[in-house]
């Protein structure tokens, strides 16, 4: 089975984990990006696209993650949670079905 083949036949399972992982790239970005312009320029172009792509998750884990948490460590636990989300998803679909082979 090719690439493309195993692509079509799970693409359930590819595209929800494709735009997990950009998440979770993007929110590495924003935490890596928040330490460098934090003093010099909080209204930089890019860290503004960052805030706006990830600020729906980082919202919805600071809904639940207690006040006493800095804003900073939302981001990481942001990331963390999503990562153990992605574990999931793949932990399902292995569990429906999907076979994990190897490359020959």
């Amino acid at each position: 089975m090719s690439a493309s083949d195993s692509f079509l036949e799970f693409w359930w399972f590819h595209i929800p984990n494709l735009l997990l992982a950009a998440m979770i790239y993007s929110l590495i970005g924003r935490y890596a990006l928040e330490l460098f312009f934090a003093r010099r320029n909080q209204d930089a172009v890019i860290l503004t696209v960052f805030r706006a792509v990830t600020d729906p998750v980082v919202k919805l884990v600071r809904f639940i993650t207690p006040a006493i948490v800095a804003d900073g460590v939302v981001v990481i636990f942001s990331i963390l949670w999503l990562f153990a989300l992605r574990m999931a998803w793949f932990l399902a679909a292995v569990m429906l079905g999907m076979r994990v082979g190897g490359g020959g």
